[in-house]
């Protein structure tokens, strides 16, 4: 085999891609759409996750690590305060542990 190239992984599907050479040769106003109709944000990579709502108090305690109890089966949450997107975070062994701030 002298060439493979990957054409999806996951949702990602090559025919939705630019290469870097597009983005190189655009002028900064044509670079700034295309940034802006091609960024898949994190909130959208995750969409098919399921919510957790944090209260002010129990957001502070997570941004610092702590680890918060949850009745949830483990995996994979998109956390919201105030119904703004915070992060992503992992729950295992009914325990909330933060992953990745926004």
């Amino acid at each position: 085999m002298l060439n493979l190239n990957r054409t999806q992984v996951g949702q990602f599907n090559i025919s939705n891609s630019i290469t870097i050479e597009e983005l190189q040769n655009q002028e900064e106003k044509e670079l700034k759409n295309s940034i802006n109709k091609n960024l898949i944000t994190i909130e959208q990579l995750f969409k098919e996750k399921e919510n957790i709502e944090l209260n002010d108090k129990k957001l502070e305690l997570f941004l610092n690590g702590v680890k918060l109890t949850q009745n949830k089966p483990d995996g994979i949450y998109k956390i919201y305060s105030n119904k703004n997107f915070i992060g992503i975070g992992i729950i295992k062994d009914n325990l909330l542990k933060r992953d990745i701030i926004i």
